[in-house]
């Protein structure tokens, strides 16, 4: 069970920021493709700016979460 609640953990803390980035760089090159083609598809270059709000969301909240967690747990073995 210990095992399980580590690998969890780990996988929160490293995994989900990881996809949040990779989720914004792709939702960026698609909004950064679709701004010249924007007369040609509306619904498209819509879409692709929903994703990139979205996406820049997601990241900044879980990397700002992680480095306060590192942050806190710095602070805390300098104290000790």
């Amino acid at each position: 069970m210990e095992r399980v609640a580590g690998f969890l953990i780990v996988f929160f803390y490293f995994a989900l920021p990881a996809a949040a980035v990779i989720w914004f760089v792709v939702s960026l090159v698609g909004f950064l493709k679709h701004r010249t083609r924007r007369e040609e598809d509306p619904d498209g270059f819509v879409a692709w700016r929903r994703s990139l709000i979205a996406s820049a969301i997601a990241a900044t909240v879980l990397v700002g979460l992680c480095v306060g967690i590192y942050l806190m747990l710095v602070a805390a073995v300098a104290h000790m």
